[in-house]
């Protein structure tokens, strides 16, 4: 059977980023993590001798063989693997040998790869393919592969999703939901995305492509941090409400520069669904954990200043604001809006989606009221005195130990934006956006310290609460410019020094032959 998929582009794009994954996540793993093993024992040394000699006495205190300890913690979650151990899970398409070649060339198994396929026609492509292949023995499954997602009982190490279609498509980013609200990626892992923007050739799209702009548009505006707004960005700048870019003229510039705007809008997505819209809707929606943490937990309990406040300073309610339209004045969009959210919540449902958002920004906040939090996590709070941690380079304060301990139990999994990689090629009329994330679920952070009851008295002894923040200030450094929900202010070193530098995404690369 002839090969249906002979872009080149698409070809050296499908080539650069698996054998990227494999890499990353064999012989550059213990790297590639938030906090690579040697993070702790890299910031001790680095304070001991760069330190003020505040710090320095301080850094003393954390001891050698608590270091040991930390990082045989982290070996025991971050286990090396060869690439003969990595699981991948892929879309197959009507010719699912084109990527298991790549794959098996950078020694994957085929028994260790899925692929998954829903349409009944390009199913029996697959297969017929599959079977005139050296692989006629690979796993092709006949379904959505959302579906097996729920019931497979294990993870991924790889997941490529080569969807063709826009962000904004019916069944994509619910897929994305699906792999991070079940699990499904490996505790450190590889997500590949592939989205379409819908070509300027057909007439019928000029009000899907006006949507999605809006959309990123909408997205973004209340970000404290953006990529550069156009050359398929890069860098960052603060926001367009610190720079007093009014919104009327932020839809103008994102109109100007579609392509850098959607490019933007698809990677702020895929960190902030895993990072942070999917443990806000786990910790919401469960009682058990609200309880655990909360006296009060309605919307009734905002203080009377929420809403003006809200409006008001749209960069301090990112989320809420990304989320909601204030702004847009389009009759199409509310409903474009609403559809899109219904694939970023949990349960299908933009209204609870948005509920859900709203309230945990709001309780997660520091300014939460003394009588919000359950008694334990008010115990904690009364007994925490911001003043006396006063050491290196951020006041450790209160919110970061609540930070902890919520994402003990909603299992956040954090981007790492120097291992993310992201590529743009036009295949055939219709441009393709390609983002490669690597992922971590910091177990080796959150799992370092004891549960609610027993929180106080471990975070309270030197040695733990030494070695607990200098493995947050690696969150820090990959968070600084696109989240402040999680881990806020957690900085040990200045984000300007070399090895401890701030994380920042470079401009997505072009892959386009010359003629």
């Amino acid at each position: 059977m002839a090969k249906a998929y002979v872009e080149i582009e698409k070809q050296i794009a499908r080539k650069e980023s698996l054998q990227f994954a494999v890499e990353t996540l064999t012989q550059n793993r213990h790297i590639s993590t938030i906090a690579r093993k040697t993070y702790v024992s890299d910031v001790k040394a680095y304070l001991q001798s760069h330190g003020s000699v505040y710090d320095k006495k301080l850094a003393s205190f954390l001891r050698d063989s608590e270091v040991t300890r930390w990082e045989s913690f982290y070996e025991s979650i971050i286990r090396k693997k060869k690439p003969s151990d990595l699981r991948v899970a892929y879309l197959s398409g009507p010719n699912p040998e084109n990527d298991i070649e790549i794959l098996v060339a950078n020694g994957i198994l085929p028994e260790n790869i899925w692929a998954f396929e829903s349409d009944n026609k390009t199913y029996t492509a697959a297969v017929i393919s599959a079977l005139e292949s050296q692989f006629p023995f690979v796993k092709i499954y006949k379904g959505r592969i959302e579906n097996y997602l729920k019931i497979l009982p294990f993870k991924f190490d790889i997941i490529y999703l080569d969807f063709c279609g826009a962000v904004t498509s019916d069944r994509t980013i619910s897929v994305i939901r699906d792999v991070f609200f079940f699990q499904k990626l490996e505790t450190v892992g590889v997500l590949i995305t592939n989205f379409g923007l819908p070509n300027e050739v057909n007439q019928a799209n000029e009000d899907i492509r006006r949507n999605i702009n809006h959309l990123a548009a909408n997205y973004l505006y209340p970000k404290p941090f953006t990529e550069e707004y156009s050359k398929l960005g890069g860098g960052n700048i603060e926001s367009a409400e610190v720079q007093s870019i009014t919104q009327k003229k932020f839809l103008r510039i994102a109109k100007k520069n579609e392509r850098t705007f959607y490019s933007q809008f698809i990677t702020r997505i895929l960190y902030d669904l895993p990072s942070v819209l999917i443990p806000y809707q786990r910790l919401s929606a469960n009682p058990s954990l609200v309880n655990l943490f909360f006296k009060s937990f309605d919307k009734s309990s905002f203080n009377e200043d929420y809403e003006e406040d809200l409006y008001t300073f749209p960069n301090q309610h990112p989320m809420t604001w990304g989320l909601s339209n204030f702004f847009i004045k389009d009759g199409s969009f509310d409903s474009f809006l609403k559809k899109f959210n219904k694939q970023l919540s949990i349960f299908g449902d933009d209204r609870s989606l948005l509920e859900s958002i709203e309230k945990v920004s709001y309780f997660m906040r520091e300014r939460s009221g003394e009588d919000l939090h359950s008694d334990k996590l008010e115990h904690i709070r009364k007994n925490w005195k911001d003043a006396e941690k006063y050491i290196f380079c951020d006041v450790f304060m209160f919110h970061q130990l609540k930070d902890i301990l919520i994402g003990q139990l909603t299992a956040p999994y954090f981007y790492n934006v120097e291992y993310t990689r992201r590529w743009a090629y036009k295949a055939k009329e219709t441009e393709m956006f390609m983002d490669l994330i690597t992922y971590d679920e910091c177990r080796y952070i959150f799992d370092w310290m004891p549960t609610l009851d027993m929180f106080e008295e471990g975070v309270n002894d030197m040695d733990r609460q030494l070695s607990l923040r200098f493995a947050m200030d690696s969150v820090a450094k990959q968070r600084t410019w696109y989240n402040d929900e999680f881990f806020y202010g957690t900085a040990v070193i200045d984000h300007n020094t070399p090895t401890f530098k701030v994380k920042e995404l470079k401009k997505r690369k072009v892959i386009k032959l010359e003629p």
